[in-house]
């Protein structure tokens, strides 16, 4: 019984191992490629893409106007009138204030009747006088020159002279030939050539009074262009610049804003006391400050674009017009200037602003799809695919960036298949079986029954 017991147990188990053999049928070989299968991780890729991009060196600054100044009264006075206010637009040359003018007329009659007095006794025109310190300024060559010498033989009292030099010489002429004959006394030739010495001291005289009232007169003309300076500068108007924007040879072409209006009518100011700010809108400046590492980058006449909060959708364009030599020690920066077309009045003087200086237009870089680049611990990386298996490529450094593409820089293949979905499964060296991305869905016509949402029912309204 024992016996027939242990045989039996026998026949069942090889009954049961040749069943679950005949009934399986899986071979060996067959078996391993499951495995290898169910281990291999689905991705979609993209090729590594090399197309040409913009080189930019992006930066922050404040806006300023071509040229920002405070106007000052040259003199004091009472303020009678004020032409313009905060807002205004005003060009070179156009009044901002007027101060009374009364006592700078006073000051300029008193000089010029001084000038016309000195000018009677020159015995010259007025005219005459003009032509003489246009051509010869106030220099020595109009008091001592040939020009003065012929205008002061004009002069009565100098006239006068000679003659009467002229009438002793020829006494003393006559007195000397009667001498020579015995016919004068030695007295007489003393006295006749005491007469000539006599005549040449009051000629040299009169000689040395007019070129003295000629520089009295030349005195007189500075005393007369001051008052009417002086009366001039009464009224305090908008400045010429000499340093015109760049392209911009027109001083016409100029416009200031007033920003500041300092003074009111009746007020009394001092001289040099302010009385306006102004500001040239078009064009302006742009100060900002770029690292140290982009010294051999940046040079002048550099293309920018300029975009401010106010005007997030629209960007000025600008220019590298200028930039400091020297970097500074503290910040490690080098200040750069950007003139910024400001045509339509758009921007304002003191606003901030963002810049990028384009350094290079046709750069070369490869670039891949947005979401293939993993950022993990600090660390920036993309998977390839290389013959079935994911391959990573550690410390690469991201770029410019585009629409639904990023430039990426490192030890990177020419080309290659780049993974842009799966790479959280990945690792390096995993197997991978590339599939086609999903079709992105069409959204229904507007108007279809599929765009219109299904009424909600009683429960949902709850």
């Amino acid at each position: 019984m024992i016996a027939s017991g242990i045989n039996l147990r026998r026949k069942v188990a090889i009954s049961l191992g040749l069943s679950c053999v005949v009934g399986c049928g899986v071979r060996p070989a067959e078996h391993v490629e499951v495995k290898k299968a169910d281990r291999a991780i689905a991705v979609t890729v993209a090729p590594l893409e090399h197309r040409v991009v913009e080189r930019t060196v992006d930066v922050i600054g404040t806006l300023r106007g071509w040229e920002q100044v405070t106007i000052g009264a040259k003199r004091t006075g009472r303020v009678v009138k004020v032409e313009h206010d905060i807002g205004d637009r005003v060009h070179p040359g156009d009044p901002l204030v007027e101060l009374d003018p009364v006592d700078a007329r006073l000051s300029v009659d008193e000089a010029e009747s001084k000038y016309l007095g000195e000018l009677v006794k020159l015995g010259i025109t007025r005219r005459q006088a003009e032509d003489f310190v246009q051509k010869y300024g106030v220099s020595e060559e109009l008091l001592m020159g040939h020009v003065a010498d012929e205008a002061i033989m004009r002069v009565p009292a100098v006239v006068q002279k000679r003659v009467t030099l002229e009438k002793a010489e020829q006494n003393l002429r006559r007195q000397r030939a009667l001498t020579a004959r015995g016919a004068g006394t030695p007295q007489e030739l003393e006295d006749a050539e005491n007469e000539v010495r006599t005549a040449q001291a009051n000629h040299d005289d009169a000689v040395h009074i007019a070129r003295t009232v000629i520089a009295t007169a030349v005195a007189a003309k500075v005393s007369l262009e001051q008052a009417r300076q002086t009366l001039k500068d009464t009224v305090v108007k908008v400045p010429s610049p000499h340093l015109l924007p760049p392209g911009v040879k027109d001083l016409g072409r100029i416009t200031y804003g007033v920003t500041h209006r300092q003074t009111s009518e009746g007020q009394m100011i001092k001289e040099g006391e302010a009385v306006a700010e102004l500001v040239i809108e078009d064009p302006l400046r742009l100060w900002c400050q770029v690292p140290e590492q982009y010294v051999g980058d940046v040079a002048l006449g550099q293309k920018a674009r300029i975009v401010t909060r106010a005007y997030s959708g629209k960007a000025f364009e600008g220019a590298v017009a200028r930039i400091n030599p020297s970097v500074e020690p503290a910040s490690r920066t080098f200040q750069v200037e950007l003139i910024v077309s400001n045509t339509e009045r758009l921007l304002r003087p003191g606003g901030f602003a963002r810049a990028s200086i384009i350094v290079d237009s046709r750069a070369k870089a490869a670039v891949v799809p947005l979401e293939s680049v993993v950022r993990f611990a600090g660390v920036t990386k993309i998977f390839i695919v290389d013959g079935g298996y994911a391959r990573v490529i550690s410390d690469v450094k991201t770029g410019r960036e585009g629409r639904g593409w990023i430039e990426i820089t490192g030890k990177l293949p020419e080309t290659a298949q780049v993974v842009t979905s799966g790479q959280s499964k990945l690792a390096d060296g995993a197997a991978v079986v590339v599939r086609e991305p999903e079709p992105a869905r069409n959204a229904p016509p507007e108007g279809s029954p599929e765009s219109t949402p299904a009424p909600l029912k009683e429960a949902d309204r709850r």
